[in-house]
Formats: C-alpha cells, sequence, structure tokens
C-alpha cells in the first residue's frame, strides 16, 4: 500500500458513517496498544487484530498516536505492575512455563512495562470503550460534519493529483 492509498484511506475512515460502538472499540484497541511497547510480537499481534476487526482503525490510529507520546508517564504506573507480576512467587512457575515456549518469548512478556501496559490496558479497556463510545455519537454529531468540510478534507478531495492517480492505479 502507497502513501496516497493511506491517506486516502484515512480520510475515508474518518468522513465516512461510522457506528459509536466501532469508535469506541478503535479507541479502546488504540489505548491498549499505545500502552504497550511496539517493538514486541505482542503489539504486532495486537496490530492485526486491529486490522482484522470491524473498527474504526483512523481513531484507532490517532489513539495509538496521543498514547504513544503520553506513555511514558504511564509507565510509571505500568512498570510497578509488571514487576509486582513478574516477581511474583506464585506466579513464577507461569513465567518459566512461558519462557520455555517456542515463540512466547518473542512476545515480551518479561518485560516489566509490557506486562503491566498489558495489564493496566486490559483493566482500563470497558471504561475506555464506553468514553470512546461516547465521543463516538458526539464525533457522528457534530465532528463529522466540520471534518469532511474541513479545509484539509476538501483540498485533498479536489485534489487533481489523487484523482489522476487513482485514474491510473
Amino acid at each position: 500500500m502507497n502513501p496516497l492509498s493511506i491517506i486516502r484511506q484515512f480520510v475515508k475512515g474518518l468522513t465516512s458513517d461510522t457506528e459509536p460502538g466501532q469508535i469506541g472499540w478503535g479507541i479502546a484497541l488504540g489505548f491498549l496498544i499505545g500502552l504497550l511497547p511496539k517493538a514486541t510480537l505482542t503489539a504486532q499481534l495486537l496490530l492485526v487484530i486491529l486490522m482484522a476487526l470491524r473498527i474504526n482503525i483512523p481513531m484507532a490510529l490517532i489513539t495509538v498516536l496521543l498514547m504513544t507520546c503520553v506513555n511514558p508517564l504511564m509507565d510509571k504506573l505500568t512498570d510497578p505492575v509488571g514487576y509486582y507480576l513478574l516477581t511474583s512467587q506464585a506466579l513464577y512457575p507461569l513465567w518459566t512455563k512461558l519462557y520455555n515456549m517456542p515463540i512466547v518469548p518473542w512476545t515480551g512478556f518479561n518485560d516489566t512495562v509490557l506486562t503491566g501496559g498489558l495489564v493496566v490496558g486490559l483493566a482500563l479497556m470497558a471504561p475506555v470503550y464506553l468514553g470512546g463510545k461516547k465521543f463516538g455519537v458526539y464525533y457522528n454529531a457534530t465532528l463529522k460534519e466540520k471534518v469532511t468540510n474541513s479545509k484539509f478534507i476538501k483540498g485533498l478531495k479536489a485534489s487533481w493529483l489523487l484523482d489522476w492517480y487513482f485514474k491510473v492505479t
């Protein structure tokens, strides 16, 4: 996929009719991915799930970007949670068994920030989804028209270069 296609799909996702639930799930999954270090198999698998589900991908990507910017502040919460879980004597046999499996160590589960981020993200997923769903109602009622009529979107839609490109390909 080339950059112009990505821009077109992003704009289409922002301006097309979307259900509040799809926006809510996009924000919730983006929140979870944004809490995790991105260079792990866990984050990559969550991105594949994001692309496979019928959710609002532009909202998810915006949330991932925002959460990635806020993530250094969230590490102060997720790191101690992950450290507590990974050093818990009760969970030691589980971590040993997981580490000895073939592919599981690539998920990065033995990183305190990843484990804590996954636990905190999953714990907050329901409230974030509900907040995202409310935002989806607000977005559809007021913001979608503003986004559709913005100069940026109109400029992209009126661009002869984009029209020519998509007629050729």
